[in-house]
């Protein structure tokens, strides 16, 4: 593989030297935050910003559950430990997600079954971002950005230590979590440090949430076709992360680390059976069975594990064996039950400050660098009777597929605006590697490299080069106040077998903002994004188990560009909150996976696979649709009640004819929500989902549901320095049978079913 170099280094060294050179010239900066506003970040104008105390309150949930309940997002689940952002109908690698404005560069958009690896301990808040300010942050971010701000690394000085430490439990997967947090100065360094745990078994299921093929009814297998819980929706986490900075005139730097590590069962990868030894067939027999009220006889075929009599028991006991077409003996053996789970490892060790210049052009540079080494691998294990991750075993006849990420990052943002006009020019350098390899189980114990093990790289490791310069202009003029922003990209992609991929990219936003009256305001947006295709788009080639797809990458594919034109007009009477948008997205080139109808047959001592050719496609596509979004809020005894209404619809279909797969089906959102001045708070919230008829060839409708949730909180103030905050919740209280129809796997994968819990937390 390619060595990564840590870039960065010189910058690192006349940063250092120019904060100790020209500390004593400088006049103080008091950066502020807010936990509930934008300037908990510098990423100007979000859509949407949820409250980091709301989230902890709540049950465990993916990244894009948490999320789910916005106007204009929501989410792509493969299970309840998987969810992955979307905004507007757009998903995977055109939704970027960042940790306080840096990019995460996990594998989640490399498959569905793989999660956000986001660690939302020490949590302030969530940020959903579109147009112009969206461009300094990510390149290729068609959708949008979701940002995860967190305090690891303070900006400002921490005047009060702080320790947190709280635990709940969740009956829907009997599951238990645990956090625990500190924040403090020691002798002029921010210190904050922070733990995340969560063990959450298989979660329940409402009753017939599962399909069944009709020609099993009847037979038997009740219990089997009514299971009261997901089989391998098991979840289990442990995160860590610890921060220390210096605050002086000068600005800020500091440094922190997070270490991740993740368990989780994948409850759907198809069917196939497997021999499991060199010395196995797979035989198909016959049988048969009787029906109670007819008393007809049906045949079934079924495929059996067989081992060849090798020692004469065929003899003695013929009724355990069969004979094969070779004409030899086989001995028949009952098929181990196995599952799939996958195990994420990820190191995250980030460098970053703020440095204040006494006038001149430049008002401060805010700089970064980023190491991530990220490792995500997929196993078979077969079930040995307990319920501890730990103790799982890698099943011998099928080898992992790790798929790897490596990269490092520097950022750097100028600010250089004045009190007129707000002006920043960012500049980015990446390098990424990114591999995928597939281990069949055969391994040389004489080699620990796995360039050197039995198996096959699903992708090649491929280096990508990122070069990014970026502008950002905020103006309020006579006419309307403006927002612009431009991005030029220089993307280089190069396999280990040589298979390279480059391309320039321009993209651009534009918005303008007036207000008409007093009641009424408009915006205009626009904006031309290009997006690169990714390694797996361009490269990949091999079985992905998971998916039962074999998958085919391209590289000829040229760069998405998407031309989005959004109006929202926004207005306040008779104590009513009203905002409606309207908004058409062409992407020139949308990159989709298709499925061929063609088969590719894998077979060897191992396996007898028979997985769909799906090859990486280009046509022109189009999004369009409308958010509306009503909200009052009302003053009652001792607080106030905000009632919200929000409605939006997405259509996605290609220009040629066809809808998208896994279109986001419109939606209808209601929520109460009580804030009173005792510390007592309550969300009532319900998800009314349409039902999804406008689908893909090949792709089954999706019925309507509702979905409610309540949450209950209080704080209890135990003395001066104490807080004991306590919140109950119930996720889909009315136990309603659910299906996401962006999901991968919406048929065989239900929502999880009622789920109630508490969570407690002390500060001291």
């Amino acid at each position: 593989m390619k060595k990564i170099n840590f870039i960065g280094l010189p910058l690192l060294a006349l940063t250092a030297f120019a904060n100790i050179s020209l500390a004593n010239d400088l006049e103080e900066v008091v950066v502020t935050s807010s936990l509930i506003d934008a300037s908990a970040s510098d990423i100007s104008n979000p859509i949407h910003v949820m409250n980091g105390q709301s989230i902890s309150d709540d049950a465990s949930q993916s990244l894009g559950s948490i999320i789910d309940g916005l106007v204009g997002v929501s989410t792509s689940d493969f299970g309840a430990g998987v969810g992955q952002p979307v905004i507007r109908g757009l998903g995977g690698s055109r939704v970027k997600v960042l940790n306080n404005g840096k990019v995460v560069r996990d594998v989640s958009a490399l498959g569905p079954d793989h999660l956000n690896q986001i660690d939302l301990g020490h949590l302030e808040q969530v940020e959903i971002v579109r147009g112009p300010s969206s461009l300094l942050y990510a390149n290729g971010a068609v959708g949008g950005i979701v940002n995860i701000v967190d305090n690891t690394i303070a900006k400002q000085d921490i005047t009060d230590a702080k320790f947190e430490i709280g635990a709940g439990y969740e009956d829907g997967n009997t599951g238990n979590t645990g956090t625990a947090s500190y924040q403090g100065n020691v002798n002029g360094i921010n210190v904050t440090s922070s733990i995340q745990y969560s063990n959450l078994d298989v979660y329940a299921i409402p009753e017939h949430a599962l399909h069944h093929d009709e020609e099993h009814e009847g037979h038997g297998h009740e219990e089997e076709e009514d299971p009261t819980s997901l089989k391998d929706s098991d979840f289990a986490n442990f995160s860590a992360k610890i921060g220390l900075s210096k605050v002086a005139d000068w600005g800020y730097a500091g440094v922190s680390v997070a270490d991740s590590n993740t368990t989780y069962g994948i409850p759907f990868h198809g069917e196939h059976f497997e021999c499991e030894e060199a010395s196995a067939i797979c035989i198909e027999v016959e049988e048969e069975e009787e029906e109670e009220e007819e008393g007809e006889h049906e045949h079934e075929h079924e495929l059996v594990h067989a081992i060849e009599d090798t020692e004469g028991h065929c003899a003695e006991h013929p009724e355990d064996c069969v004979k094969g077409e070779d004409g030899k003996f086989y001995e028949l053996v009952q098929e181990k039950e196995e599952r799939i789970f996958t195990r994420v490892d990820s190191k995250t060790v980030t460098f970053e400050g703020l440095y204040n210049f006494n006038g001149g052009l430049v008002n401060s540079a805010e700089y970064s660098i980023r190491d991530t080494d990220y490792v995500h691998v997929e196993a078979h294990a077969e079930l040995g009777g307990h319920d501890d991750h730990e103790d799982e075993e890698e099943h011998e006849g099928h080898g992992p597929t790790t798929f790897s990420n490596q990269s490092t990052e520097l950022a750097v943002k100028f600010d250089i605006g004045d009190e007129s006009m707000g002006q920043k020019i960012a500049l980015n350098i990446a390098q990424e590697e990114i591999a995928i390899f597939a281990d069949h189980g055969e391994e040389d114990a004489d080699h620990d490299d796995h360039d050197d093990h039995a198996g096959e790289n699903y992708l090649e490791p491929t280096q990508s080069d990122e070069l990014t310069l970026g502008y950002y202009i905020s103006n309020q003029l006579d006419f309307a106040h403006i927002d612009f922003g431009v991005r030029y990209d220089q993307i280089d992609r190069e396999t280990e077998d040589g298979h390279k991929y480059d391309d320039s990219l321009l993209s651009f936003s534009f918005a303008a903002s007036k207000q008409l009256s007093d009641n009424l305001g408009v915006s205009l947006g626009l904006s031309s994004v290009e997006k690169a295709p990714s390694a797996m788009e361009l490269f990949v080639d091999g079985d992905h188990m998971v998916t039962q797809l074999h998958e085919v990458g391209d590289d000829s594919l040229t760069a998405e560009k998407a031309n989005n034109i959004d109006l929202t007009f926004n207005t306040a009477a008779s104590g009513f909150d009203v905002e409606l948008s309207l908004f058409k997205n062409s992407i020139s080139d949308f990159i989709y996976l298709n499925k061929t109808g063609e088969f590719n047959v894998t077979a060897d001592v191992l396996d007898d696979l028979e997985l769909e050719i799906a090859e990486y496609m280009q046509q022109d596509a189009t999004f369009e649709g409308y958010e509306l979004q009503i909200s009052r809020s009302i003053n009652v005894a001792n607080g106030s009640l905000v009632a919200s209404l929000g409605r939006d619809s997405v259509d996605a279909q290609f220009d040629q004819g066809g809808y998208i797969p896994r279109t986001v089906p419109t939606r209808n959102l209601v929520s109460l929500n009580y804030s009173g001045n005792d510390g007592l708070n309550w969300l009532v919230s319900l998800k009314d989902i349409q039902g999804q008829s406008k689908v893909a060839a090949n792709e089954e409708a999706t019925d309507g549901y509702q979905w409610l949730d309540v949450k209950l909180s209080k704080g209890f103030k135990l003395s001066n320095t104490e807080v004991l905050n306590v919140s109950v919740f119930a996720k889909n209280l009315m136990n309603k049978v659910a299906r996401n129809h962006s999901s991968f796997v919406k048929e065989e994968v239900p929502l999880p079913g009622k789920n109630i819990g508490i969570k407690a937390k002390l500060s001291f």
